[in-house]
């Protein structure tokens, strides 16, 4: 819950209160802030003197519950917004209105206790992780006189992962947008099913995966090491696959971020969006290609929304039938919109493909 949205919403539907009427909330929050460093806090309470209109038409008896409910909910406000916003003396005002972090490893602590906060999902037995999506993604096509165009394409991406080993999975997929040239059926054929079928070798789903990670920022940063050796972007674009799956698992998640929070070229982009429009923080890194890719945090919650990677200069693409230049700026990526648990996939289409999942 956004706690300071939730005092507007209370101080506009509330009527003004007199003198009489506040004297005794009023009291009650003196004596809990009545300390050192009061003055903001004082501040907050005193609005409760502003004359408002509309007050006269109150009951006595409701403008006192109001009055105390109001007090009450000052007071959680106040608590919650302290214990998490985290990143300042939880007894200043940068506490109450969350200033943002400072740099890349700030922002990734702070992830990092909001991912702590979170239950790992746990399925029962024939369950499904279902997770939505939307991506950004880039099209290139021809023109009649065989000019290459650009098209940036958002597309609805669904997916429901068993959690037990040896079972079929599902992607479901549909165009949504395109801001470009490109004719409609190129990027909007109706709703695609592709289910992925285990061979004769089990599978290993997303959860089963993450079932045999360790939650230890130091075990889990071993592990990265073990498979991808000590070369900073290398670990970087192993743990950024692992946290966009560890959704389900955020006690994976904050180890993640702790790790990332270590590694060099680690860098804040205070102005992040992605892929569903919302603005965000982003720690990213380099790639060293003309690329940068990021991991983006929700500005106030500290919660993951997502990844993307942003073309950093022009750049050439090889493509089956030629190269493009993809130009600075451009970007692709994807959010994640609600992760759940379903007991059972959905009712293919009836076009829908079947793949087959390699050992």
């Amino acid at each position: 819950m956004d706690e300071m949205a939730e005092l507007a919403r209370l101080w506009a539907e509330i009527p003004e209160a007199s003198e009489r009427d506040l004297a005794g909330s009023r009291a009650v929050l003196a004596s809990r802030f009545d300390r050192p460093r009061r003055g903001w806090r004082a501040a907050l309470a005193s609005r409760m003197d502003r004359p408002r209109p509309g007050w006269r038409h109150a009951s006595p008896v409701r403008r006192v519950a109001l009055a105390g409910a109001m007090a009450v909910t000052l007071t959680a406000g106040v608590l919650v917004a302290e214990v998490g916003l985290g990143g300042s003396d939880p007894h200043s005002p940068g506490a109450l209105i969350g200033a943002p972090p400072a740099d890349a490893k700030a922002l990734l602590s702070l992830a990092a206790r909001a991912a702590a906060d979170q239950p790992d999902m746990v399925p029962s037995r024939g369950q499904y992780v279902h997770t939505r999506m939307l991506d950004q993604r880039s099209l290139y096509t021809q023109d009649e006189a065989g000019r290459t165009q650009y098209t940036k394409v958002l597309v609805s991406e669904e997916r429901w992962e068993s959690a037990d080993v040896g079972k079929p999975w599902l992607s479901r997929e549909q165009g949504l947008s395109a801001t470009g040239p490109a004719p409609r059926y190129r990027w909007d054929d109706g709703r695609e099913d592709t289910l992925y079928e285990p061979a004769t070798c089990p599978g290993q789903p997303a959860y089963a995966r993450l079932g045999a990670w360790p939650t230890d920022p130091a075990q889990v940063r071993a592990r990265l090491v073990a498979e991808t050796g000590e070369e900073p972007l290398r670990v970087w674009s192993s743990l950024k696959g692992l946290v966009a799956e560890s959704v389900v698992r955020p006690s994976l998640s904050a180890a993640l971020y702790q790790v990332a929070a270590g590694l060099d070229g680690i860098v804040l982009v205070p102005d992040a969006v992605d892929a569903a429009g919302r603005p965000g923080l982003a720690v990213a890194m380099d790639e060293g290609d003309g690329t940068r890719s990021e991991l983006i945090f929700d500005r106030r919650t500290y919660r993951y929304l997502g990844e993307r990677t942003v073309y950093v200069r022009d750049r050439k693409v090889r493509l089956p039938n030629g190269e493009v230049t993809a130009r600075k700026g451009e970007a692709t990526g994807t959010a994640v919109l609600a992760v759940d648990l379903v007991p059972a996939l959905p009712e293919l289409s009836p076009d829908a493909s079947r793949m087959k999942i390699p050992c």
